[in-house]
């Protein structure tokens, strides 16, 4: 059976003295796609922030690939495949779109990466000179998703990606992830466009006050049980 490409067993987490995380467990399995669901502060953003190492554990497991990752450091977890988009694009402003993607390349990617960067996302092979911070909003977005071509991760893991973006480039960027999945890349998404996440979805994780009240099957997903906790009301 092949493991979870990525895995929380009895994860507690947080920041100082302060717990954020309550004994989360919940496993991506390859190729799928978990939606990461849950109001403002449940714990959402730092669940993929342990993930990708920049936060640890103080109780619990996280795994991935099956291997026990709670030492290892964060560039050392995206070569075991983790993949991390971070809220608010996180590109360098200053740089063209050429500098950005490689600098975003890791070193045992090299070759065609930035090419293939660019096929998924045409509009930067068109900018690829221009300086990023020029861009608009939907295309530094873009660029930013275009890590999870560089590094040919197992998983990606987003944190809230449509973010300030105009409809029609949410539309676009939803239409780059189902193109990820389709390539049998799993995916993590932390979205406040909760519809498109369900449809996109095989399994869901709903957060509440850092707990996981919720793991299961995006079909199986009670309705009430998702306003309550998305939400934080009655249906």
């Amino acid at each position: 059976m092949t493991a979870p490409v990525l895995e929380f067993a009895g994860v507690t987490a947080g920041y100082g003295r302060t717990t954020v995380l309550r004994d989360v467990s919940f496993a991506v399995a390859p190729g799928t796609v978990t939606a990461m669901l849950g109001a403002n502060g449940a714990g959402k953003t730092t669940v993929l922030r342990t993930a990708s190492g920049l936060v640890r554990p103080t109780s619990g497991e996280v795994r991935i690939a099956g291997t026990v990752a709670n030492r290892r450091a964060p560039n050392q977890r995206a070569k075991d495949g983790f993949c991390l988009i971070p809220e608010g694009r996180g590109v360098f402003r200053s740089l063209s779109v050429r500098d950005n993607l490689r600098l975003q390349v890791p070193p045992w990617r090299r070759g065609e990466a930035v090419d293939e960067a660019v096929e998924a996302f045409p509009v930067l092979g068109e900018r690829i000179t221009q300086i990023a911070g020029t861009m608009s909003g939907g295309q530094q977005q873009m660029l930013a998703l275009a890590r999870a071509y560089l590094s040919k991760p197992s998983i990606v893991a987003l944190d809230e990606v449509s973010m300030g973006l105009a409809p029609k480039i949410v539309d676009e960027i939803f239409a780059s992830l189902r193109t990820l999945a389709s390539a049998g890349i799993a995916l993590l998404i932390v979205e406040q466009y909760v519809q498109r996440a369900l449809d996109l979805a095989d399994q869901v994780v709903l957060m509440d006050h850092g707990s996981t009240s919720y793991v299961g099957s995006a079909s199986d997903l009670d309705e009430a049980e998702l306003m309550r906790t998305y939400l934080g009301v009655s249906a």
